[in-house]
């Protein structure tokens, strides 16, 4: 066993330390987590429903000290944190309000063959979390999971185990029983003894390209279904417009949200060459001038990065990009005196070829292209192993309507930075994984549609 650390990254002081769980504390609490999905499968809706009304009281009563704990672990801005939970309590009572309806008995006659459709809750699902987003993320897939009857239980991510613990205990508060939500403070060289187990009976990961990669592989060794949010690369496609100024604030405003660390935020910047110039003139001038401090302080606009070694990537990322032609405008530093800061960096003449067109740069890094038309645009758009979400912008919104139909994304938003909403289905083709969060298929992905014939 070792321990996990929880490390502010605004000033690197040491929060709390866990213990990790041994390969039989692991196993108890799966079969714990069974034992409370045999039960729990059979709790009515109405017992179901009220429980997550009183989980969405017990994040409302104390929003400021969990959005306290969000941001000394992780480095969110405080209004950030906030306002995320805001929207995750509302995740939980859009669910709590919808889920009958969605999961409910189907009556059927097609060509002759009467029945109903049922579904049924699969078990103990296996849930592997991000750090970026350490409540929502979490509870975006933990809550239809558990409405539609199945039990969790979760490995969050390695530098947020306060975060982690805080989401089980919200259950507790709440008055859930044992076993629905169990968090295991595990180590990821234990994940195929999870995986493995007869009791857990689907896969759910949001992380980086490899780990999808690795779970999905044991997820296929032992023929469980999975769920795989993975990496992102996602294109902001600027259409034709009169305000270029206004252009820019919303492009930033797509991209800084987290201080960049967003999967559905816009990385690659698409802009056509009569506006081009401008457009990387207006971002520089636009970010020259945001403050860097304490994220739990209201004026500041320029949070940490959550941890060290993210930086220390990121900056890679733009050292390599530079060295391959991209034209460095403004940024490209990092601070030890502040421990995880890194400055707004935009990168220009971004081309195929060099290494933030190709890879996701999770960090507060633009990287901008050129295109010769609005075609060329939406090609240039498409061109990416990654798909999870795009946004385009401009004047003429049935032109923005003409080009969101052509990009092979996941999910397109129109004159509107990308987010995620309880009722719509949250994920995206190629290598940004299989399967949704979110919406009616985020609530049954992990269900058995089951045929009764009469």
């Amino acid at each position: 066993m070792w321990k996990l650390r929880s490390i502010n990254p605004y000033n690197g002081e040491v929060n709390a330390e866990f213990e990790t769980l041994s390969d039989d504390q692991i196993v108890q609490k799966i079969e714990t987590a069974h034992e409370a999905f045999l039960k729990w499968k059979n709790t009515s809706f109405a017992e179901r429903k009220e429980l997550f009304y009183k989980l969405a009281d017990v994040i409302e009563a104390d929003l400021d000290t969990y959005a306290e704990l969000q941001t000394r672990e992780m480095g969110m801005l405080y209004s950030a944190s906030k306002w995320g939970l805001k929207g995750t309590w509302n995740l939980i009572r859009w669910f709590a309000d919808n889920a009958e309806s969605i999961i409910w008995d189907e009556e059927y006659n097609i060509n002759g063959t009467q029945g109903k459709f049922v579904y049924d809750p699969l078990g103990v699902i296996f849930w592997v979390g991000p750090w970026n987003f350490p409540y929502n993320q979490i509870l975006r897939a933990a809550v239809p999971n558990i409405l539609a009857g199945n039990t969790q239980v979760y490995k969050h991510a390695s530098n947020v185990p306060m975060c982690a613990q805080q989401i089980e205990d919200f259950f507790t508060k709440a008055g859930f029983p044992e076993g629905i939500y169990t968090n295991l403070f595990m180590s990821s060289s234990q994940s195929e003894l999870v995986i493995s187990h007869k009791y857990i009976r689907g896969v759910n990961l949001t992380g980086w390209e490899r780990a999808g990669s690795s779970v999905w592989a044991l997820a296929g060794k032992y023929l469980k279904p999975s769920v795989l949010e993975l990496w992102w690369n996602d294109a902001f496609v600027l259409a034709d417009h009169n305000d270029t100024v206004q252009m820019v604030k919303e492009a930033t405003a797509c991209r800084i949200a987290n201080w960049g660390q967003k999967c559905n935020s816009s990385k690659r910047f698409i802009v056509m060459e009569k506006h081009y110039d401008k457009f990387v003139e207006e971002m520089w001038k636009y970010m020259a001038s945001m403050k860097l401090w304490n994220p739990m302080d209201a004026e500041t606009q320029i949070p940490p990065m959550a941890r060290r070694d993210l930086v220390d990537e990121i900056h890679q990322q733009v050292q390599k990009s530079i060295s391959d032609w991209a034209r460095l405008i403004c940024g490209w530093n990092k601070s030890w005196t502040r421990w995880e800061y890194y400055e707004w960096t935009v990168l220009a003449d971004v081309k195929p070829g060099i290494t933030s067109y190709n890879e996701e740069v999770f960090g507060p890094v633009a990287s901008i292209i050129k295109s010769k038309d609005l075609e060329d645009s939406i090609r240039i758009a498409n061109d990416s192993d990654f798909a999870l979400s795009a946004v385009v912008y401009g004047d003429d919104t049935e032109q923005c309507r003409e080009i969101a139909a052509k990009l092979e994304w996941g999910m397109v938003f129109i004159n509107s930075w990308a987010g995620s909403k309880p009722h719509l289905p949250f994920g995206g083709p190629k290598k940004s994984g299989y399967g949704k969060e979110n919406g009616p298929e985020g609530l049954r992905a992990f269900m058995n549609k089951k045929v009764i014939v009469y």
